[in-house]
């Protein structure tokens, strides 16, 4: 039996879908082929599948991951991405399938392309992000399931790129990632919202890509 690393996008439409219920297509993709997948036992068998970094609904994602048990080793993993592709909605594509080589527990980052659009132009929305990011301190409350905290977001935040043209500011950010801190985008947005006194028009986040703490693509 083998550990297998299945990278995927899910783009456009697909990011209304919210994390059970993207679990729940991919285990129908399952169904719809002959991929021998290992099922956990019990009243209720579904195929074993866990998500290193689950993204949250209303994003889009480059490179995602879910892991799954082959219990054929001579399986051809070419042929994994294949089936699901055919099973799956036009907006969700497997990239490729590999054996696992990372654990979870090594993603510490993840890269983002937020891009934000008013008819105020870009350059007005360039100016307020750099007032945001000019403060000293950026504090948020941030909720868990079992507490809400406040954090300073301005030490989280690397930028790697910020460019308004026309109506539009794109920003490439980098934040943490992965069970030791994972900040969402959306609490930076909210910040930015809040400290100048209204949202955009429209925002698109991406996730571009998930990061080690090497800052090595997680595999």
């Amino acid at each position: 039996m083998r550990l297998i690393r299945v990278f995927f996008a899910k783009k456009d439409r697909a990011k209304y879908i919210s994390h059970l219920d993207l679990t729940r297509c991919m285990t129908r993709a399952f169904a719809r082929t002959d991929i021998p997948a290992w099922f956990t036992e019990g009243f209720n068998p579904h195929v074993y599948m866990t998500f290193a970094l689950p993204i949250p609904l209303g994003f889009e994602g480059l490179r995602e991951s879910f892991d799954f048990k082959l219990r054929e080793d001579d399986f051809p993993l070419d042929r994994v991405g294949e089936q699901l592709n055919a099973a799956l909605p036009p907006d969700i594509r497997v990239l490729e399938a590999a054996a696992a080589v990372m654990k979870p527990e090594a993603i510490r980052w993840a890269d983002y392309r937020i891009t934000l659009h008013e008819p105020a132009g870009g350059e007005t929305l360039a100016a307020d992000w750099e007032r945001l990011l000019a403060r000293p301190a950026i504090p948020v409350e941030k909720k868990t399931k079992h507490k809400t905290q406040e954090v300073d977001l301005r030490p989280l935040v690397t930028q790697l790129g910020c460019q308004a043209e026309g109506e539009s500011l794109t920003l490439d950010l980098r934040l943490p990632g992965g069970g030791a801190m994972n900040l969402n985008p959306n609490l930076l947005l909210g910040a930015l919202w809040a400290d100048r006194g209204g949202e955009a028009e429209y925002t698109q986040v991406v996730r571009t890509a998930i990061l080690t703490g090497e800052l090595a693509p997680f595999a």
